[in-house]
């Protein structure tokens, strides 16, 4: 990770800096974004999309139907384009936070999401420069929880998914937990390649599989017809809920590879314009889940499994699905990787590296990538319930990364410059959000999992 040098004395603006965040005689942030450090593999808009895109879809785009059983028929379309819209406006906040903390301090690069929460809360108000340090360490560990958590549930994924298909092909009943350790080694080959561009390919061929795995899943949902909407709730209890939240931010939230992503790129200003790879993204991702999330709920009812996949007949049609989605669900793994390496790799390898500890820097990275593949493999192994999973994760961890914290970076670089109502009032919404969300989520989930687990 990048470290600025004198974090200290940013509590105080340099001299020349004015209320709105510029300063004077500086350049726009645009042209920042052109000055950044030469990136040894950039890419490009489409390769950066199809990045974007595969680590938005993915196996939540299968627990959608699952997730509007928790909401309804009504309920979950409106609630999920509405999740959606706050989660890239929130995505938004902190593309502008990083760029404007950038041009104030006169970085050479664009911070990432957690240097950005220091170096934000550092010109922020009253006590929030205490809570600097801290606040990077926190969003540092939900990062990697959120990502790490996403590599468990796609071992989970595809093992449920392999087991479902081979179990019409052989006469032995193989445990889901071997078909983890088999998914385990390739897994681990893809992890070890170490930069983004040499991933496109992958990411761009999950990418067409993933497209095709959607279109095929609804049209075997639809063949033999769909029931009447009256035999589904349209709007569920409100006690599930907590559950469809947690399962719709881990499917939407990209927060976590928004800004991995955006440096990568060759033109970064390409990422957060108005049809830029973001909000291109966001479009697409929210039609696919809206759609696979209505016609998989609708079909099945409360039969629905935490993957619509599972669901399926046993057709050869099915069948090539499943494997396909496999194959889709394991390209995105190293991509989804790449930010908890990048959070703890670096800066433990910087320090050995300077202690003299590190004669082979390739083979400890190796073995440092093959450690974390091993970590969400054990993972995967103890809470093997895929639908509960997501919405652990993604009500524990996404949702903080996504609504709690860009709104209060968001306050604490404007507070000079004074905010208008408007401002104050979506902030403070969209951080209630992120705190009801958050705990109300985590306790329904993690309630849920210990009481399968005590059936079990």
């Amino acid at each position: 990770m990048r470290t600025v040098a004198n974090m200290e004395e940013a509590t105080t603006l340099p001299p020349g800096i004015d209320d709105d965040g510029g300063r004077a005689g500086e350049k726009t942030s645009d042209e920042k974004d052109k000055q950044d450090p030469v990136v040894e593999h950039p890419t490009s808009y489409l390769e950066t999309l199809a990045h974007l895109l595969k680590g938005s879809v993915g196996s939540g785009l299968f627990a959608m139907g699952d997730a509007f059983h928790n909401a309804g028929l009504v309920a979950g379309p409106l609630f999920t384009l509405f999740i959606g819209t706050v989660c890239v406006y929130a995505q938004h906040q902190l593309i502008t936070t990083s760029s404007v903390v950038s041009s104030r301090l006169g970085l050479p690069h664009s911070p990432d999401y957690a240097e950005t929460a220091e170096l934000a809360l550092r010109m922020g108000p009253g006590h929030f420069p205490r809570l600097a340090s801290a606040a990077r360490k926190l969003i540092n560990t939900f990062l990697c929880m959120t990502q790490l958590g996403f590599c468990s549930v796609y071992f989970v994924f595809v093992a449920s998914n392999l087991k479902k298909v081979l179990d019409q092909h052989i006469s032995v009943d193989i445990d889901e937990h071997y078909y983890m350790a088999i998914v385990f080694v390739p897994l681990l080959l893809l992890t070890w390649v170490r930069n983004l561009k040499h991933l496109a390919p992958v990411s761009l061929v999950a990418n067409i599989t993933m497209v095709a795995g959607v279109v095929i899943t609804l049209y075997e949902c639809a063949k033999d017809g769909l029931p009447p909407l009256s035999d589904r709730d349209l709007v569920a209890d409100w006690r599930k809920w907590p559950l469809f939240f947690g399962t719709v931010v881990y499917s939407f939230e990209a927060i976590c590879i928004v800004m991995p992503l955006k440096n990568e790129m060759r033109n970064p200003h390409d990422f957060a314009r108005p049809l830029g790879v973001m909000n291109v993204g966001a479009v697409f991702t929210g039609l696919l889940l809206v759609s696979v999330g209505f016609v998989g709920y609708l079909k099945f009812g409360d039969k629905v499994e935490g993957s619509l996949t599972l669901n399926l007949d046993n057709s050869a049609l099915s069948q090539v699905l499943m494997v396909g989605l496999c194959v889709a669900i394991m390209g995105t793994y190293p991509l989804q990787a790449y930010v908890p390496i990048d959070i703890l790799w670096t800066p433990l390898s910087h320090r050995w590296r300077r202690s003299g500890c590190m004669p082979h820097p390739v083979i400890a990275e190796l073995a440092f990538r093959s450690g974390l593949v091993l970590f969400t493999f054990l993972l995967a192994e103890v809470v093997p319930k895929l639908g509960l999973f997501i919405s652990l994760v993604g009500a524990l961890s996404s949702s903080s990364l996504a609504f709690f914290f860009p709104p209060l970076l968001d306050w604490c670089w404007r507070w000079r410059g004074g905010l208008p109502v408007w401002r104050h009032a979506v902030n403070a919404f969209t951080l209630l959000m992120g705190v009801l969300v958050t705990g109300w989520g985590t306790y329904s989930a993690l309630r849920e999992i210990i009481e399968n687990v005590g059936a079990d």
